[in-house]
């Protein structure tokens, strides 16, 4: 027997001698990591971490372990400069109404905030200082710590993940005819009666290791990895708007979906790229997916989930959207097509993106967005759409 077990390590160490002495593939672009040597090690290793971590989750419910009411809530800021609290709206209709919203609370009482609204007959309007995102925040959201306001926006928290109110009144500007501006008016009511994704608990444990064993593994990715934690959580539903341009009425029901990310700091000047796709079928099935690059911690995730006509919710479990197959020149394409899979079910995804604007976060700097709207068919169901492109801009803002 010992010789036969004095056997099986001389094999197992012959082995690891073998494999160790072998070359890493290179970065793709000089960015995206591939596979390298220790690729299924890492992933096996970073697999069990995550499930040790993630065992009181898989004993009790998600909802009885986390407090709905804190989460919700505007939160105080880091003592970090780029310390922030995010929250973020869209909604669409099919006879094409579409809503983009959101602010981005920053220091020194500064929010990055900006709203677009398209319609059938006004097109695609932009609030008044886009493409700078820049905004001073409302006295009564630094004085009471619970709405999120800032220069006519306005975003208030109801009732823990079933209800926010939303409120807009200022000028907007015609994408298509920048001269002209109109007034602007919405009081809306989001609900949902679908349960919230929270990254840290709901992204599949296969997601977040493939992602991070495709990194070479030092001091320097976990340390980055901890400081670029932060709470993010997205969540369908619908929204009742009342809209008013230039004195003109409409009474709208939008499919609907919200975010809330805060942490220590958002650091946009790390972030390489990514492409975010939020789909509304007819059928009432929503889909979230994106495809994100953050070299220092992770140069390609997929994450993302979806809620089919029965009300059921899956996590996104791989797509084949790479990063640096599309555009990473800077120039997004008018279409798109990829797959995905949930459930175990293939989709297959064909992206028109009808209409694009750019603006800038970080001081109206550091990152360039292309704000999109689009069309879409997702295994023969046809949808509408908001695609968000992101670049990283610090390089190339003198000349953008």
């Amino acid at each position: 027997m010992v010789p036969i077990f004095l056997a099986v390590i001389l094999i197992i160490i012959s082995a690891i001698i073998y494999q160790n002495k072998k070359e890493d593939p290179p970065k793709i672009f000089g960015v995206y990591s591939q596979p390298g040597k220790w690729f299924y090690l890492k992933y096996i290793t970073f697999s069990l971490i995550l499930t040790l971590r993630r065992l009181k989750f898989m004993i009790f419910e998600k909802e009885a372990l986390i407090n709905e009411d804190h989460l919700e809530q505007q939160k105080e800021l880091s003592t970090d400069d780029k310390a922030f609290d995010a929250v973020f709206f869209q909604a669409v209709t099919q006879n094409g109404f579409f809503l983009a919203a959101g602010t981005e609370r920053r220091q020194k009482a500064k929010t990055n905030g900006l709203v677009y609204l398209r319609t059938p007959e006004h097109g695609l309007l932009l609030s008044e200082k886009l493409p700078n995102t820049v905004l001073d925040t409302d006295p009564e959201s630094i004085m009471l710590n619970k709405v999120f306001a800032a220069e006519g926006i306005k975003f208030s928290p109801v009732k823990p993940m079933k209800q926010w109110n939303i409120e807009f009144q200022g000028k907007m500007r015609s994408h298509e005819n920048p001269e002209k501006m109109v007034d602007v008016k919405m009081d809306g009511i989001w609900t949902s009666d679908l349960p919230y994704f929270l990254f840290e608990v709901d992204l599949p444990t296969s997601v977040i290791a493939k992602s991070v064993a495709l990194e070479t593994w030092d001091k320097e990715l976990f340390k980055a990895l901890k400081e670029a934690h932060q709470t993010h959580y997205e969540q369908m539903g619908g929204l009742h708007l009342n809209l008013t341009i230039d004195g003109k009425k409409y009474k709208l029901v939008m499919d609907a979906f919200r975010d809330h990310s805060y942490g220590w700091r958002r650091d946009w000047t790390l972030m390489h790229r990514y492409i975010f796709h939020m789909f509304y079928l007819l059928d009432g099935t929503k889909v979230s997916l994106g495809v994100i690059s953050q070299p220092s911690t992770s140069s390609h995730m997929t994450f993302g989930h979806m809620v089919l006509p029965d009300k059921s919710h899956w996590p996104i479990d791989s797509a084949d959207l790479l990063l640096y197959q599309h555009a990473e020149n800077g120039n997004p394409p008018d279409t798109l097509a990829f797959t995905f899979v949930a459930n175990n079910n293939n989709y297959e995804v064909k992206i028109k993106y009808e209409v694009t604007a750019i603006h800038y976060v970080g001081n109206n700097v550091e990152a360039k967005m292309h704000e999109r709207f689009l069309s879409c068919d997702i295994n023969g169901v046809k949808g509408k759409g908001i695609s968000e492109w992101h670049y990283n801009n610090v390089k190339d803002f003198k000349k953008c």
